[in-house]
């Protein structure tokens, strides 16, 4: 445990020693492999988290809307390859929330251009769709049409234990949404570190300097840090700057060239 502490005191250090003289980055080619990945793990997970913690903010919304939704679907069956509402009555309705739209249109009472300007929410994640011969469902803009002939056994509580599913399994989505958010982010960091560690190597190419890509990816791995860090203090403040992974690996790049220049 003491020689962990110190192997992480040593990281920090090195850290803060090559922000403030990059020559110090060179110290980077020693670090072992291991480390070397507990720091990009770390990193990626630090990315990770304004981004979960926006998306989850999305979810909790989403499952509260698809509950509302749920209470809102019509009794009916499907025969004949009709839909067919238990209040023959009931005419067409939409009903929307900030990040579900529900559109019960069977007899057409709206025009396709009325439900597509409904649709046509940013924020809007699912949209069911009940027409005249088809139910179709939109996930943002992707659809999945279901004919009412291939869809006889379907009925409102179908679709009703659906949303409340969304509603209830909000611990397994946030799960699946972490693990999510921390892929995306250690790809977009792994692709930042080597873009870092292809223009140190040309550049060293140019000063004659021979360094093993593998250890140019570690000492890109340090200058990335203070920079990483920097700018997930910002998108946790909700601030995402449009350059930031560009920025990221201008700010890497000057610091290997500064490390390398005589």
């Amino acid at each position: 445990m003491k020689q962990k502490a110190v192997i992480t005191i040593s990281i920090i250090s090195l850290v803060k020693d090559s922000f403030m003289d990059p020559k110090q980055l060179l110290g980077a080619r020693t670090l072992k492999k291991s480390f070397a990945f507990l720091v990009f793990f770390l990193l990626s997970l630090t990315v990770s988290i304004p981004l979960f913690l926006d998306g989850y903010a999305t979810l909790q919304k989403f499952s509260a809307d698809a509950g509302l939704i749920a209470d809102k679907i019509p009794s009916f069956t499907i025969s004949d390859s009709t839909l067919q509402l238990e209040n023959t009555t009931a005419k067409g309705f939409i009903y929307k929330t900030d990040t579900v739209l529900l559109a019960f249109d069977s007899q057409e009472v709206y025009t396709r251009r009325e439900i597509e300007k409904e649709m046509s929410s940013p924020d809007l994640i699912l949209s069911l769709v009940f027409s005249k011969d088809a139910f179709t469902l939109y996930a943002q803009d992707v659809p999945f049409r279901l004919p009412y002939e291939q869809a006889t056994d379907i009925t409102d509580q179908s679709f009703q234990k659906l949303l409340r599913n969304f509603s209830r399994d909000q611990l397994f989505s946030g799960v699946i949404m972490l693990l999510f958010s921390l892929f995306i982010s250690s790809f977009s960091l792994l692709l930042t570190l080597l873009i870092i560690a292809l223009f140190a190597n040309v550049l060293a190419g140019f000063m004659r300097k021979k360094i093993p890509f593998g250890e140019m990816l570690k000492m890109a791995l340090i200058a990335s840090v203070v920079p990483v860090l920097f700018f997930s203090l910002l998108n946790g403040f909700d601030i995402y700057p449009m350059v930031q992974d560009e920025a990221t690996a201008l700010i890497g790049v000057y610091y290997l060239y500064k490390s390398l220049k005589d």
